[in-house]
Parts: structure tokens; sequence; C-alpha cells
């Protein structure tokens, strides 16, 4: 199954130490690069966050962010009366040695550094409690993403098979039409030839046309284009369907279909030929747009 680099998925779960968020989008890239953003109390899980994105992914942008909101509990913060006693006795005695008789408020000292610090967590709730739930809310966020980007994928590959049966009916068209073509080529200039000779002896006659005929024949041969640009549509229907991460290969392909397509484009000067041959590189073209967002 073909799958695309564009997806998006998120998830929320809830535990003792608040609400946990985890968002996954990506989108397409020649490369699989990565990118975390974590709050700063889950930095430490930001290479477990990347391993798991680098097992389901190869190619692609993926952006990862988690949001939390923290229990109030949690996030409150306790008064360290010692710090604050401490600045209030300095100020004191600054006020003093300076003869200043007022009295400091200790409101205007609460934002000091050291006065509110965050309680110790305990670092066994810190492992089991947030450390699953960080797990848990970034799996359910893959597989959020994961099915988009198979979603896509799928719509991507019916697409694909469309535009490349219309690419396998032309090209059958395009060796029926370039041999047709050959051969009224060949009856021309056999006319043309027999005209410009026809004072010259019977012996140069024949053999002259007899070279001419060949050079042409030669030159208006597409059978080995045919054959080949047969044999790299064959190859992309079964790449498609191989499972695999295939982006880059079909974008090989497609790149030697074009080749073989504008081969054909300057080999044969028959209208009808090259008119399919332009039709060809059109469709071909989608399938490029096309390919290009698979992984």
């Amino acid at each position: 199954m073909v799958t695309s680099m564009t997806g998006f998925g998120r998830s929320s779960e809830k535990c003792a130490a608040g609400h946990f968020v985890a968002e996954i989008s990506s989108v397409n890239h020649r490369f699989l690069e990565i990118s975390v953003r974590l709050p700063k109390e889950l930095l430490s899980y930001e290479a477990v966050v990347q391993q798991k994105i680098r097992e389901k992914a190869r190619r692609g942008k993926v952006q990862v962010r988690f949001e939390i909101a923290w229990a109030p509990e949690y996030r409150l913060q306790e008064l360290r009366e010692e710090v604050l006693e401490s600045y209030l006795k300095r100020l004191d005695d600054f006020y003093r040695k300076h003869g200043r008789e007022e009295k400091v408020d200790p409101a205007v000292l609460l934002s000091l550094p050291g006065v509110f610090e965050a309680p110790a967590q305990d670092e066994e709730f810190w492992r089991e409690e947030v450390g699953k739930t960080v797990e848990s809310v970034l799996e359910k966020a893959m597989e959020s993403w994961i099915g988009m980007r198979l979603q896509e994928g799928n719509h991507l590959e019916k697409s694909i098979l469309e535009n490349l049966e219309a690419l396998e009916i032309l090209s059958v068209e395009i060796g029926a039409a370039a041999e047709t073509a050959k051969g009224e080529a060949v009856e021309n200039l056999r006319k043309r030839i027999q005209e410009v000779l026809s004072l010259s002896e019977e012996a140069v006659r024949e053999q002259r046309l007899a070279q001419e005929i060949v050079l042409l024949s030669d030159r208006w041969d597409v059978s080995e284009e045919v054959t080949r640009l047969r044999s790299h549509l064959q190859k992309f229907r079964e790449s498609l369907h191989s499972g695999e991460a295939v982006g880059r290969k079909l974008d090989f392909l497609a790149q030697e279909i074009h080749r073989e397509l504008n081969t054909l484009d300057s080999k044969v000067s028959a209208a009808n030929v090259r008119w399919m041959a332009v039709e060809g590189r059109t469709t071909l073209e989608k399938i490029r747009e096309q390919i290009q967002n698979i992984e």
C-alpha cells in the first residue's frame, strides 16, 4: 500500500499531573527531518519521541508538538519563608543604616528569586505517571497520523493508476501509429526518389532507392523506444504495489518514461504521433506531481 508523506494526528489524555496533548504533522520532503517541541519538563523524552517517529517514517518533514496543562496542585509553588525573611532583614538593615524609618512591604518582595519554588517531585511518580502518559498520548497521536497518511496514500494510488493506465494505452497506440507513419513515409520517399532519379540508369536508381529507404527506416524505427516505454510502465506498476517506501524509485522511473516520450517525439515527425507524445508527457506530469508526496 502506498503511504503519503502528508498527515496529521492529535491525541489528548489526562492524568494526575494534568492534561497532555500531542500533535504530529508532516509534509513531503526529500529526506526525513524531525522537529520536536516539548515543554522544558519533558525535554528528557525528546530522544524517545525521535526514535518512535523514525520507526514509522522514512521520508518527510515531521513536526511533533506537546502541550501540557499541569494540574493546579502539581504546579502550586511553595513559599520559602526563610528566603523572604532574609530579604526583609537585609532591607531593614539597609534602611536603618541610611536613617530611613519606613518599613518594607513583604508583598513587593514576592517576585524576587527564590521566594517561591516548585515543590520537589517524587521521582517515581514522574517516571511512572508522567512517562506512561507521554508514551500513551504519543502512540495515539501516531496512530491517527499514520491512518491519515495511509488514507491519503490510497487516494494517490488510485489517481496514479488511472493515469498509468492511460499511459499504457497510449504506448500501444503510439507504437501502432509510428509503424503506420513509417510505412507511409517510406512509400512517399520511394515515389520522390523515383521521380528525381528517373533519368539515371536503372541500376543506379535501385541502389540509391534502397539506401534511402534503409536510412529512413532506421531513423523512424521506434520499436526499441516503445518496448522500453512499456517496460518502464510495467515496472512502475509493480513498484506501486510493492508495499515498500517507493517514492524515490517511482520518481526515477517517471524520469525514464519522460526520456522515452521525448525520444519518440523527436524521431517521428508524423503529427499524430507527436501529439500522442505530448499527451503522454501531460499525463506523466500529473503522475510526477502525485508521486512527490509518496514516501
